[in-house]
């Protein structure tokens, strides 16, 4: 692991460790993914991508792709967006809903745990994604990907949700966004 990257790690410890497998062109890669909860952004050039957990009052959007069903879209950055740009971005493209309300919740550390793939184009053994939570703003079914990875997304009760097969991660985020978001609406 880079020194910075390990020298920010060190003051942070994670709620929920956990391995994860990834089928992708270069084969499996095995993976270690580490959840914090956190108020402060990584360094910014380890973040590969950037996601939400999306809430509408008693409700999650839940994501389906040909693999599972997940409440964290979003993708990866291009090299000239921040991180709300890459965020608003994918997650139009994924889901059609324009964002509002947008708070960092923390971010998710995934370490390979298998030898480099030959030709593989992604950091490699270490790299991050920014978690966030937001509310829904506008929907427009022209602004999703035709063709996509994502097959839909719906808004499902929090209390199904919580009953679906989620990572332990998604768990502590969707908790975090659910009463994080709440508490800023009543403030607001």
């Amino acid at each position: 692991m880079d020194e910075s990257l390990a020298l920010f790690l060190r003051a942070w410890s994670p709620s929920v460790e956990e391995e994860d497998t990834w089928s992708t062109p270069w084969g499996d890669l095995h993976l270690r993914v580490a959840s914090y909860v956190s108020d402060e952004l990584p360094p910014p050039g380890y973040i590969t991508s950037v996601r939400a957990v999306i809430v509408q009052r008693d409700t999650v959007l839940v994501v389906r792709d040909p693999v599972r069903k997940h409440i964290l879209p979003g993708g990866r950055r291009e090299v000239s967006e921040s991180l709300l740009q890459t965020l608003e971005r994918e997650v139009a493209e994924e889901t059609g809903w324009t964002l509002t309300l947008v708070m960092l919740l923390g971010f998710k550390h995934f370490h390979h745990l298998s030898p480099k793939p030959a030709d593989y184009p992604f950091p490699y053994p270490d790299f991050l994604q920014a978690i966030y939570a937001a509310r829904p703003e506008t929907y427009d079914p022209a602004a999703r990907e035709r063709n996509g990875y994502e097959l839909e997304a719906q808004f499902r009760p929090i209390v199904e949700v919580q009953h679906m097969r989620l990572t332990q991660g998604e768990q502590v985020y969707l908790c975090l966004a659910a009463t994080g978001l709440a508490d800023r609406q009543t403030e607001g």
